[in-house]
């Protein structure tokens, strides 16, 4: 027969183990989720956006998100500037561009927001041409978005 302080031992005991066990299962699945020494966070799929500058003139394109700032760029008529990333698991992932020639401001616009794009494409091409920005993406059926230079 099992007394009182037995029965309190044994469930103390049990109940130890299963939390050994838990913060074991932790500290496993936390440093298999890293990546460079930093744990990375849940996140969707890869997305490659593409900027082609078909004009006769120099594009500057300077591209931002809440957390990467991807710097100033000038494209030469015909080049290509480009980069990728994982939409993030609030799905609220958004990239936007500053649009110029020389002094003149074209535009500053949403070049990927996850609202909008994130059922839409995985690959998304921007194309400047000189009247707008036009986009298209790589579904089966092909989506065009375009923008309006201001200028």
């Amino acid at each position: 027969m099992i007394n009182s302080s037995s029965k309190k031992n044994l469930i103390s005991t049990f109940f130890s183990m299963f939390t050994i066990c838990i913060v074991m299962i932790f500290v496993t699945c936390y440093e298999t989720f890293q990546q460079d020494g930093e744990p990375f966070p849940i996140r969707g799929p890869l997305t490659r956006i593409t900027v082609k500058n078909n004009n006769d003139y120099l594009l500057g394109i300077h591209c931002k998100s809440k957390d990467d700032d991807l710097g100033f760029h000038i494209l030469k008529e015909g080049e290509l500037y480009g980069w990728k990333f994982h939409v993030n698991f609030q799905n609220s992932t958004l990239y936007f561009c500053r649009f110029s020639q020389r002094q003149d401001n074209k535009g500053v616009f949403n070049i990927y927001r996850a609202e909008r794009d994130f059922y839409r494409c995985r690959n998304r091409t921007w194309d400047a041409k000189k009247d707008d920005l036009y986009s298209y993406s790589n579904l089966p059926q092909t989506v065009t978005w375009f923008f309006k230079w201001l200028k």
